[in-house]
């Protein structure tokens, strides 16, 4: 008799098996999350994705919204090294320059966008203050060296930042392929209702970011 048990990996002990299960985890929880919307989404689920007992789940995240948040801190870091990185190297020393590579810093990053996009429902339902505070004090920390890099006063940069994040959202979610996209854009009279994210993000960052520095 064929026993259909599902076989659970065996526990892990060291610090980088450790370190793998926690990333297994992110993974599954995000494969899920391109298919299953957040409200719907349970810790049972993910623990299934990710061929684990629920109970080892726990072990990593204490609730969803954890979860959630690591798997978008674990993006964040990503882009930022990125971002990092790209500032060294074109040490951009006008507002045009610092929108252009913001704007390239972006390409690859719509799996950080469309979590970016759940944010704001994920911590309206978290009651948790704690997480809530430690996971905006994460993100500021992680922002310290790019504020260094870029060529404003560190509260400009942060408000740069601010209005990439948010051009970074809205774009992303206005330019969300359909069904009828393709359609519209091969439309002279429609195809304004059909944007491209890489586009319509750079033009409007450029703008932002002339501003804001001619403010500051």
């Amino acid at each position: 008799m064929v026993s259909d048990t599902t076989v659970r990996p065996a526990r892990a002990r060291s610090p980088e098996e450790k370190g793998q299960r926690r990333d297994d985890i992110l993974r599954a929880a995000e494969h899920l999350w391109t298919s299953t919307p957040y409200a719907d989404l349970s810790m049972n689920q993910v623990a299934r994705e990710a061929g684990l007992a629920k109970g080892t789940l726990y072990l990593y995240f204490d609730t969803r919204e954890e979860l959630f948040l690591a798997l978008l801190t674990d993006h964040l870091q990503t882009w930022v090294g990125e971002l990092t990185t790209r500032l060294d190297e074109r040490r951009p020393g006008t507002p045009a320059e610092v929108a252009d590579v913001l704007a390239a810093s972006a390409r690859g990053h719509e799996a950080l966008r469309r979590l970016l996009i759940l944010l704001g429902t994920v911590l309206a339902r978290n009651e948790n203050y704690d997480l809530d505070l430690r996971f905006r004090r994460e993100v500021r920390q992680m922002l310290g060296g790019v504020v260094e890099r870029l060529p404003f006063t560190p509260e400009v940069s942060l408000r740069v930042l601010t209005h990439t994040c948010a051009l970074a959202v809205g774009w992303q979610h206005a330019t969300e392929e359909t069904l009828t996209t393709d359609y519209l854009r091969r439309q002279r009279d429609l195809a304004f209702l059909a944007p491209r994210f890489e586009t319509e993000f750079a033009l409007g960052l450029r703008a932002v970011i002339e501003r804001l520095a001619g403010e500051g």
